[in-house]
């Protein structure tokens, strides 16, 4: 993550911008920003010896500050959005760790579109909880994978 991340501090400019966008498990991350960034960052990750890089198809440069002016309109929408508290505590990836209030629930949504996915930390925060069988619903098993990179002995079932 260190070496990606001067990467990208490198290389940004304000009319340039790629950060790192989704930490999710070790040797997964993903970048994200304007795309002549992102294509000098792909040639920067591979000259440092990544070992691949993936270009995904995505249709904004989600997890970083580009996003800045979805947040006002997604928090307004949030604002007339009814929550309860939980009875379970909802891990948020913006900050990894458990929440459970309406008002949190709130900030959190509208925060997700301009932080970086903490995937990696929100599964090690559900772990050190003593979390030991994860359940994952729908196509694919992207959970189980990611969860097997942070912790092999985990299990994990897939219902689609």
């Amino acid at each position: 993550l260190s070496k990606l991340d001067e990467i990208c501090t490198t290389l940004s400019t304000p009319e340039n911008f790629v950060r790192v966008a989704n930490l999710l498990c070790p040797g997964n991350l993903a970048i994200s920003g304007h795309l002549t960034a992102l294509a000098a960052a792909e040639v920067a990750c591979s000259a440092a010896g990544a070992m691949k890089t993936v270009r995904l198809q995505v249709a904004g440069a989600f997890h970083t500050p580009l996003m800045q002016p979805a947040v006002a309109a997604l928090s307004t929408a949030l604002s007339g959005t009814h929550f309860q508290a939980t009875r379970v505590p909802v891990y948020s990836n913006v900050d990894a760790a458990p929440h459970s209030q309406p008002a949190e629930f709130r900030e959190l949504l509208a925060q997700q579109v301009v932080s970086p996915v903490q995937w990696e930390a929100s599964l090690r925060s559900l772990l050190a909880t003593g979390v030991d069988r994860f359940i994952e619903i729908g196509a694919g098993r992207v959970l189980a994978g990611t969860l097997k990179r942070v912790d092999r002995k985990i299990s994990c079932e897939n219902f689609d």
